[in-house]
C-alpha cells in the first residue's frame, strides 16, 4: 500500500512539474504580438491587443546581465515573443513574455539591426574606400516557431553611417551619410547584393525613410539636427532603380502646408486604412512644436496636419486604433516621453515612461 501511495505521489509530482513547466509559458501575453523597445539598455514590450484598445500596459523583459540597443529588437513571428540582440553575450535571443529564452544564436557585431525575418550586422571598423563591413542574415524558425537559427545571405561593405532602415520581405533598406559628411545615400541589400538607389547632398542632417510596405516605392526626407530651417521637400524612389530616377516633391506650394513650417524633425511612418490610400506621416516643426503632416501618396498632396505629436523617436506598430509610437522631443529638456497613439486625426498620450 505504501508503495502504491508512493507511486501515486511520485506521478502526481511529475504531473505537477510538467504542468508548471508547460503553464509557465502559457502566460497572459502568449497569444499577443509584443512590440519591444529599449530604455537605458533594458528591454520592455508593449502588448498589441487585438480584441480591445490598449490601455498603456507594458511589461519588462529584462534580466541581470542583459543589455540591448534600440535597433536590435523586434517582434517575433511567434506570438508572445520578441527577438533581441544582447550586446553583452553577442547573441540574438528569442525571448518569451515569461522572460524564458526559447532559443539563441551567436552573432558577433558592433551593431545589429533586427527584423522579424532578417537581421543586419555591422562591424565597428571603417575600412578606407570601402566602409563598414555588413552581413545580412535570414532568420529561420523551427516548425513550432520556438527555435531560431541564422543563414548568411550577403556579406559586403558600405560607406554608410546608418540613420534609418526598414526590412522588406527579401532584405533591408538602409540610409545614412558618408564618412566625409558630404553625401546621404540609401542602399537596398538582399541575397543578390547591395544596390544604391538614392543619393543627395548632406548638410548637417539625417536621412529618414518611409516604406508603404506593399511596393518597392520608398519616401525619404532630411531631418535636421537642431531644428534649423529647411525647405519642405520629400523624395520618392524605387529600391531597384538608379539614384538619378528619384523624384523630388516640393510641398512649399501645397495649400495645406502650415505657414509656420520650419523643417522636418524626427522619424516617420506610413498609415493606410482599408479602402483608403496610403498616407506618409511626416514629423515637422511648425511654430516651434512638432506636428504630423499627413501626405497622401496617391493624390500627391497634403491631406491634413495633426498637432501635439510631441515627436516620434521610434514607430512601434500599427493596429485598428492607429499607429503606436514612442514620443519625445530630444531637444526639449523634460519633454513628455512615452508611448503615444496616432489615430489619424489626433495624437493621444498612452503611457509615460518617466
Amino acid at each position: 500500500m505504501k508503495k502504491f501511495f508512493a507511486g501515486v505521489f511520485s506521478c502526481f509530482c511529475v504531473f505537477c512539474a510538467f504542468c508548471f513547466s508547460a503553464c509557465s509559458l502559457d502566460a497572459t501575453y502568449s497569444d499577443t504580438v509584443l512590440c519591444p523597445y529599449v530604455l537605458n539598455d533594458s528591454l520592455y514590450a508593449f502588448p498589441l491587443f487585438t480584441d480591445s484598445q490598449n490601455d498603456g500596459e507594458t511589461i519588462s523583459l529584462q534580466k541581470n546581465g542583459w543589455s540591448f540597443m534600440k535597433d536590435g529588437v523586434e517582434s517575433s513571428r511567434k506570438r508572445g515573443c520578441v527577438l533581441a540582440w544582447n550586446t553583452n553575450s553577442q547573441k540574438l535571443m528569442h525571448i518569451h513574455s515569461s522572460k524564458k529564452v526559447l532559443s539563441s544564436v551567436k552573432l558577433p557585431a558592433s551593431k545589429v539591426y533586427t527584423g522579424q525575418n532578417f537581421v543586419l550586422s555591422q562591424t565597428s571598423t571603417f575600412t578606407q574606400d570601402k566602409g563598414f563591413a555588413f552581413s545580412l542574415y535570414k532568420i529561420e524558425y523551427s516548425s513550432a516557431n520556438k527555435k531560431i537559427k541564422l543563414k548568411a545571405v550577403w556579406n559586403g561593405y558600405a560607406d554608410c553611417f546608418v540613420s534609418d532602415y526598414f526590412f522588406t520581405q527579401n532584405g533591408v533598406c538602409i540610409a545614412g551619410g558618408t564618412q566625409n559628411n558630404k553625401t546621404l545615400n540609401v542602399f537596398y541589400i538582399n541575397g543578390q547584393g547591395i544596390h544604391n538607389c538614392f543619393t543627395t547632398a548632406k548638410h548637417s542632417d539625417f536621412l529618414r525613410l518611409v516604406y508603404s510596405g506593399n511596393s518597392e516605392k520608398v519616401y525619404a526626407f532630411v531631418s535636421t539636427q537642431d531644428k534649423s530651417e529647411r525647405s519642405p521637400v520629400i523624395y520618392s524612389f524605387n529600391m531597384t532603380q538608379a539614384p538619378e530616377q528619384a523624384v523630388t516633391i516640393d510641398l512649399s506650394g501645397d495649400s495645406l502646408l502650415p505657414a509656420g513650417f520650419d523643417c522636418f524633425f524626427g522619424y516617420s511612418f506610413s498609415e493606410s486604412v482599408e479602402g483608403a490610400p496610403v498616407r506618409i506621416i511626416l514629423p515637422a516643426i511648425i511654430n516651434g512644436t512638432i506636428q504630423f503632416i499627413c501626405y497622401d501618396s496617391t493624390a500627391g498632396k497634403i491631406s491634413g496636419v495633426v498637432p501635439d505629436a510631441v515627436g516620434c523617436v521610434t514607430p512601434l506598430a500599427s493596429s485598428s486604433e492607429g499607429t503606436y509610437y514612442i514620443a519625445r522631443d530630444p531637444l526639449i529638456q523634460d519633454s513628455w516621453y512615452g508611448i503615444a497613439l496616432f489615430t489619424g486625426t489626433e495624437c493621444k498620450k498612452i503611457k509615460k515612461f518617466f
